[in-house]
């Protein structure tokens, strides 16, 4: 019994750690406690330990709880960083568009201009 509710209290505990990790951007960090906090609560339904069920309901609501604020926080990282990619795509583009002024060559070249003079 102190089992199953000690896996779910370790995912619990792993799941506020993720979304810190995700609210300072530390991305490889909260990936790694996602798949730990998957592993515990796997393990946790797993086990065959009789447990109230009150217990573990109310623990399993917790983490329904805390998975929809980690969703949503993750939402906003990657708004955020499709945001960031598409400024990047258009400074390149800008940046390119000055390449050949910085070179000093035309952009485009008349081939009937009559270069006998």
């Amino acid at each position: 019994m102190a089992d199953t509710l000690h896996l779910l209290d370790q995912a619990l505990d792993l799941g506020h750690k993720e979304l810190k990790l995700l609210l300072v951007g530390e991305v490889d960090e909260a990936f790694e406690a996602a798949e730990k906090r998957g592993h515990y609560t796997s393990q946790a339904l797993e086990t065959k330990a009789s447990v109230s069920l009150n217990d573990v309901l109310s623990r399993i609501e917790k983490l329904k709880s805390l998975q929809g604020q980690l969703t949503t926080e993750a939402k906003k990282l990657h708004a955020s960083l499709k945001a960031d990619l598409g400024r990047t795509k258009k400074e390149h583009v800008r940046f390119k568009g000055y390449l050949g002024a910085a070179k000093g060559t035309p952009r485009m070249t008349n081939m009937f201009i009559n270069k006998i003079g």
